[in-house]
This record gives structure tokens, sequence and C-alpha cells, in this order.
């Protein structure tokens, strides 16, 4: 009683506040409204047919009135649910209008109202008209996506979000993102699952989808700039509405670092109240779709009143875990794309909260990369507990396609590649365009490596199509690279032999200027040794994946070595690489590769001016088919004659 009493006065308190507060006097938001799901469209008999519009639409926040591009007029989109098997027909209509900003150039914001959709995560074909990237929706048009979901698509929590290159990074952060949930069939996962999940037990079930509302320059993310860099209309910014009694806008107003218009929303809402009954379980599915800052969740105890909060992990990226598992360190990592399901018992009433949590000794995993700290939501549990709900000792298992290939015959892997993050936001030696950089048979088994030159900053990593387990963190061997605040970098043997601090690689990249004087820093190396780290537990640093995991996103530390692999199950087309920091996709970090059919070619440009991913005083190739089953003797044969008649096939 008492605690409800106080939550009625607070909010109480918050509407008076921002009563006062309006667009020409305006004020810090308050947020602290009831959670509100948003709104689900359920397939039935395993068809879902949905229309979801992209237009302009109004949203509020407290007294702040913005115009943004979204789904359906809401921020988040609708939730959307179906179950493995299932034939999902989505109509896409994009409402935007033309004029449509195209005078940037390549990997840079433009084509503000063009789009197309992302189903983030799923197991599904990137061919039309499934889950191609390259589609393009014109402004005024519609696109009839007609998904045939795997038959043994894992249940879990995914996500959709518009992915044109040029204008997904703005129209993402304007708001537009919704998430899918897999159903499971309840008559084959534990009954403590089942107490706390869609389809038997929604009203335990808690999406929470969280976004950047941004104004202030202080960080990456101000909307208002991505406004200005992609010439959005003047009518949909807040830069004609002056502040009483100043000569400063709105929009100059919001930007003010002071201010700290600064914030993650949950479902739209600015640190909202969900409420649980004591002893009860519940689940919370945690969707980071900001595209910018890392969230390291925990719930804590406010009030004093109650206990601790009991917190299992259950799933990540949308794949059940073998069995519920405790937060590591007391967080769970969720960087920008990923996801993490949750089973909660709270044991006592109480005030809690849900907070995003970093410390210094995560920069050892992290380097210095975007992260939210503060305050994401408010829990109220409330109630006596008669019976405390347990955990699930199993989880559902995992489809035939997804075994653990941690101790596969090196025989077995049929193809290696190597991904590797290098400055000024490109891939492999190069900014983003439409050249196919690797190509991968269908049916095999898959070995990559993920690295990165960058010396201080790391990136979240995604992969189209086929999600794939944490193999190991090894060894760094590779150069690490310097730009020189515009496009200009250089690459630099970490082994510097004649000790004076400059070895330029004699390996670098398409386009480099060898007279751009750039000078490495005396601190170079400082994050190398995650092998090491990551091997003993992290010692303290939140940043390390686990290795047996499964996941579609991994962040990627600076001057890190990560193994990866997955099988190329099913599917045949383009698969885009990217990193996840959606500004730096958008800029260039990202590429494209392709799984083929068998007798088909492998051939791909995989080297940027002839040097090799890691290359630096020698170019030792990296990429190349490994396995010599029977399945692929038509590839090996294939490959010889190439060979014989001097073609070079970049294997």
């Amino acid at each position: 009683m008492k605690s409800d009493f106080v939550l009625l006065f607070a909010m109480g308190l918050m509407q008076l506040v921002t009563s006062q507060c309006t667009m020409e006097t305006p004020c810090a938001l308050q947020g602290g409204e009831p959670y509100v799901k948003p709104y689900e469209q359920v397939a039935v008999g395993g068809l879902l047919e949905t229309n979801i519009e992209v237009r302009m639409a109004e949203f509020q926040l407290d007294w702040l009135t913005t115009t943004r591009r979204l789904y359906n007029g809401t921020f988040p989109g609708p939730t959307l649910r179906f179950r493995a098997g299932d034939r999902v027909r989505l109509d896409l209509m994009n409402s935007l209008q033309l004029p449509d900003f195209a005078d940037n150039p390549p990997n840079t914001l433009r084509y503000p109202n063009t789009t197309n959709v992302h189903t983030h995560g799923l197991h599904i074909s990137s061919l039309e008209p499934q889950d191609n990237v390259l589609i393009t929706i014109n402004p005024d048009s519609t696109y009839n996506y007609d998904y045939q979901v795997h038959p043994e698509q894992p249940a879990g929590t995914y996500w959709y979000h518009p992915h044109f290159h040029g204008s997904g990074y703005f129209q993402n952060l304007g708001g537009m993102a919704g998430m899918l949930i897999v159903e499971d069939d309840p008559q084959t996962m534990p009954a403590e699952l089942d107490s706390a999940s869609c389809p038997n037990n929604c009203d335990r079930d808690f999406p929470l989808v969280f976004q950047l509302f941004q104004y202030s320059t202080a960080d990456d993310g101000s909307y208002s700039v991505a406004q200005s860099d992609i010439h959005d209309n003047d009518a949909f910014r807040l830069n004609n509405v002056m502040v009483n009694n100043t000569t400063q806008t709105l929009e100059q107003w919001l930007e003010d670092p002071v201010n700290n218009i600064q914030h993650t929303l949950i479902n739209g809402q600015l640190q909202p109240n969900l409420a649980i009954k004591a002893g009860e379980i519940s689940r919370f599915r945690l969707l980071n779709a900001g595209g910018l800052y890392a969230l390291a969740l925990h719930i804590t105890l406010t009030d004093g009143t109650g206990s601790p909060c009991s917190v299992k992990e259950i799933a990540l990226d949308g794949h059940y875990l073998d069995k519920p598992r405790d937060q590591r360190l007391g967080r769970s990592l969720v960087v920008a794309a990923g996801r993490v399901d949750w089973l909660v018992v709270c044991e006592t009433a109480g005030e809690y909260q849900l907070r995003s949590t970093f410390s210094e000794v995560d920069e050892e995993s992290m380097g210095e990369h975007p992260s939210f700290t503060g305050i994401l939501a408010h829990l109220s549990v409330t109630g006596t507990a008669t019976q405390v709900s347990s955990f699930p000792s199993t989880l559902p298992p995992k489809p035939a396609y997804i075994t653990d290939l941690r101790d596969v015959d090196p025989g077995d892997v049929c193809g290696k590649f190597v991904i590797e993050v290098t400055p000024t936001d490109t891939l492999n030696r190069q900014d983003y365009s439409e050249t196919i950089r690797y190509r991968a048979r269908v049916g095999t088994i898959q070995e990559w490596q993920l690295t990165n030159t960058e010396y201080v900053t790391s990136h979240p990593i995604h992969i189209h199509i086929n999600t794939f387990q944490v193999i190991s963190y090894n060894t760094y061997t590779g150069p690490y690279g310097v730009d020189d605040g515009g496009s200009n970098w250089r690459l630099f043997s970490q082994y510097d032999t004649d000790n004076d601090g400059d070895e330029t690689c004699k390996w670098q990249y398409s386009g480099y200027n060898e007279s751009v004087v750039i000078q490495p820093p005396v601190n170079a190396l400082q994050y190398l040794g995650h092998e090491v780290r990551q091997a003993e537990g992290g010692t303290g640093t939140i940043g390390y994946a686990q290795v047996g995991d499964w996941m579609d996103t991994i962040l990627v530390p600076p001057l890190s070595n990560i193994t990866i692999r997955f099988r190329t199950d099913t599917y045949t087309g383009v698969v885009l690489v990217h990193c996840h920091l959606l500004a730096d996709a958008e800029q260039g970090m990202s590429m494209l590769v392709e799984i083929v059919g068998d007798g088909e070619s492998l051939e791909a440009i995989t080297t940027s001016a002839g040097a090799n991913q890691g290359s630096c005083m020698e170019n030792n190739p990296v990429n190349r088919l490994t396995c010599s089953s029977a399945a692929n003797t038509i590839s090996i044969v294939l490959l010889l004659v190439s060979l014989l008649l001097g073609i070079c096939p970049n294997l």
C-alpha cells in the first residue's frame, strides 16, 4: 500500500512539473508512466498477413512533440508474433514523399525517404521476396514481402528495422524498429517457461525495446544532427520553434549537453514503471534497438524494503541456452542489435530499478565503446508471495542445424574467411560496395575470424541469415591502424623491430596515400591480451562473449581476434556483414558475401590492392577452401583447373 501511494504521488508530481513545460518553455523530461507493451499482430492458422506503413507521424514524450518517420505511426512499431514454419506476408507501404535528398556521395547519409526492411536474426532466405536488404522501396510505393519461416526456426526474440544503405541509420534513430517473436510450442516447453511466455501467459511476457531519444551533441547519435546531415525537410525539425525570452531555437536547446536530452527509451517510454507480483516468474525480452550504446543490464533494489530479485539468462540473440544461467558479473551485456531473454523472480514486494551500469574495468574488454549508464525502468513488485516460482532446469533444444561446432574435425570445415575491421569505418580495408568479398558453399561448415585493427575502438559485428557459435579468442598478431582524422589511414606493425615507434606495414590497402603524415600513438598496444583476459573469465570486465554461445551480433574488441563457426544451412544468396553501430555501417563498415549452390563458382575479390586481411610485412593468404569431403570434390576440381589455367579464384 505504501509503495502504491508513493508511486501515485510521484506520478502526480511529475504531471504537475511537466504541465508547466511547453515547446516554448522547455525543461527536463520526466517520464515514469506505467509500462505499456507495443501492440501486437499475431499469426493465425500458420499465416500472418499484415500491412505496415512507413509514414510521418507525431511522437510525444512528456511536453515535447516531434515529427518522425515511424512504422504505422508508433514508436516502436508493432510486435509481430508467429511460429516456426509459418508464412508471413508483409506489405510494406512507403508513404513518405519526394523530394528525396540524393546529392551526398556513397557511404554517407542520403535518401531519407527511401526504405526497406530487414528481419534481424531470422534464419531465412535473402532472396526476394524475403530478407533481401538490397531491395529499394521508393517514396510512395509498396513492396510485398513474403517470408516462409524455416520449419526449424528457433523460437525466440528477434526484430525488424530499415536497412536501405544511406538511410537505415537515420530511420532507425528516428524510431523505426519493432520486435519479432517466434513463439514456442507450449507442448514442448518446460512448464515453468510456459508459465511466463506467450502464447498461454502473455501477461507475464514483457517485451522491452530499447531505443535512443537523443538530441544532445555530447555524444554521437543526435537525431537533429542526423536530420541536418541527411538534409531532412525543415518542416520535420524543431529549429522553427523559439524558446521564450531567448534567441535560441528549441532544437538548439535540445542539442545543448547541459539540458541532457540523451535518453534510452523502453517501448517509446522514458523510465516506465513495470509492475509484477511477488513470487511470480516473469519473462523479460530485452532488445537493444538503439544502434549505438551497449547496455549492461541488471535489476537493483532501491527502497530497502525488499530482497534482491533472482535473474536467469535463458536466451541470447533469440537462441536458447542449454539451461538457465546466472548473469556473469551480475549484469547482461547487450550490444547494439543484441537481445537477451531473462526469467525474473522477485520474492518480496518493493521498489526496484532496471539499470545499465558500466565500470572502468569494462574498458579492458571494450575499449572506448559508446555505453549507457543509468536508469532504464522502475520495477514495482507488489503483493505477498504465497509460494515462490522456480526456474526450469532445462530449456527447449536447438534445431538440428545448430549443433556444437567447437570440436568438429578440421577436415569438416569447408571454408575459412577473415573479417577485418579497419579505420575510417571500413571492413577488409575497403568502404562498402556491392562487390562480393567472399563466397561459401551452401550446406557447409564455415570458420571465420573476426579481427579488429583499431587500437582503441570496439565494434559489434552482425552477420545476416546464419547465426554463429563463438569458438575461441585468439592472440592478435595483425597490424594496428591509425587515421588522420579524415579519410586517410595507415597500418603499422605491432612488432617494432628497429624500436623507432614507426614501422609502417608494407601491405596497406587500395587508395593508400604514403605521402600523408600519420604517426602512431604511444599507447597503441594497450588493449592487447584479450585471449588471456577472456580465458580467465573476463577478470571483472564485461565485454567478452562466452565460448560456445550462439549469437548473430558480437562485440569485437580493439586489437582482437575471435574465431566463430556456423553452417550455411538451407539458403543461398547474398549475405550482408556489418558493424551494428549503424552510423559506422552507413559510412562504409559493411560488405557483401554470398552463399552459392553446388557447382557454382567460389571466386570473389577478397583482397584490397592485393593485400590479404591481417597482412603487414608479409601477405599470407587467409581465405580458402579447406574441406576435402566427397560433397566438395567438384569444388576442388574446379579450383585445380582454374589454377592450371592461371586464374586466381581468391579462395
